[in-house]
């Protein structure tokens, strides 16, 4: 594949995925209708490609430095990465779900946890560092009254979108 063929596909996948993300993300606001005047933007997940490459190594893989901004009081759905993502949190708290598999999270001072679906929900916090491994499913959520700011570096398939949504089992 082309690596413009690759850019112009992975710019759709991520158009498409926010699309879908945006979706599943909208808070309690009431749809207004477009000539209102007070009219309230829904908020959604913001994700910023701060740096990307294709590496010598890996020539069918991007990767990718992302700066992801999740708005208050919103809830991701359940997905997957195509692909291993570490990630570190610079402001507010990620309450983070693994529904299959597992992903570790090193403290600001140093501990490591394996976060597995019997961990339940686990706060992630400014200085923290998670480890998602491919097709491992979570969802994570802002439960607070500020913006989380995640900077993720991604080594994804590049013909797959950065996340794909998964179904959560029933309960």
């Amino acid at each position: 594949m082309t690596r413009i063929r690759a850019r112009t596909m992975s710019a759709i996948a991520i158009v498409a995925v926010t699309i879908l993300l945006a979706g599943g993300l909208r808070t309690g606001a009431q749809p207004a209708t477009p000539a209102s005047p007070e009219a309230t933007p829904v908020p959604v997940v913001v994700r910023d490609v701060l740096a990307e490459g294709t590496p010598a190594a890996a020539p069918d893989d991007a990767l990718q430095l992302v700066r992801y901004t999740i708005p208050p009081h919103i809830a991701l759905p359940a997905h997957i990465h195509p692909g291993m993502q570490v990630s570190t949190i610079e402001s507010g708290t990620l309450l983070y779900t693994v529904v299959e598999g597992k992903a570790w999270v090193t403290r600001a001072d140093g501990t490591v946890e394996t976060i597995t679906p019997a961990s339940g929900e686990v706060a992630i916090g400014p200085g923290d560092a998670l480890v998602e491994p491919a097709g491992m499913v979570h969802f994570g959520r802002n439960g607070g009254g500020v913006p989380i700011v995640i900077v993720t570096a991604s080594l994804l398939d590049a013909d797959e979108p950065p996340a794909i949504l998964e179904a959560t089992p029933a309960a």
